[in-house]
């Protein structure tokens, strides 16, 4: 067995057991199950747990990988140049996501939701107001759906 790299291979290790611990200990002892509830308070957090894990796992894989597909890797991401056009949109989105989270906090969560995703479709490239709206508004109606309607729960 070739590790690739070592961090990873930690990492997932880590990130498994933490993943096993979480979903048959912590979660099932913290969260309080009522008959009630159409959808379980448990049901989110075992999702994300369970997609961690899995997570885990394909990085497990990726660490230990054979030597010909490290060479493969390692020339490809010699081949990799970032150009200063998509270090620039990671700047912008990174402060598009703070801009956003300041807005949610201080403002209003309605505000916060249509500022990141117009500013989100504006920084990728977006130029067309048609697409940019119907992506926002189909998304903001689609969380409202889900947290109203289906969840029964609100935000803000």
């Amino acid at each position: 067995m070739n590790i690739i790299n070592k961090s990873d291979f930690i990492a997932s290790i880590v990130l498994f057991f933490m993943g096993v611990l979480f979903y048959f200990i912590i979660i099932p002892r913290e969260i309080i199950l009522e008959d009630k509830a159409v959808l379980g308070p448990d049901l989110l957090p075992n999702i994300c747990i369970i997609a961690i894990t899995i997570l885990s796992i394909i990085l497990f894989l990726k660490s230990v990988r054979k030597k010909d597909k490290l060479d493969q890797i390692d020339q490809a991401i010699k081949k990799t140049n970032f150009s200063s056009t998509e270090v620039k949109r990671v700047f912008f989105l990174s402060l598009n996501l703070l801009v956003s989270i300041l807005i949610f906090v201080y403002l209003d969560v309605l505000t916060s939701a249509i500022f990141l995703i117009i500013g989100s479709c504006i920084v990728c490239g977006l130029k067309k107001m048609w697409v940019i709206a119907s992506l926002s508004s189909g998304l903001i109606l689609l969380a409202y759906f889900l947290l109203y309607k289906v969840l029964g729960t609100a935000v803000g």
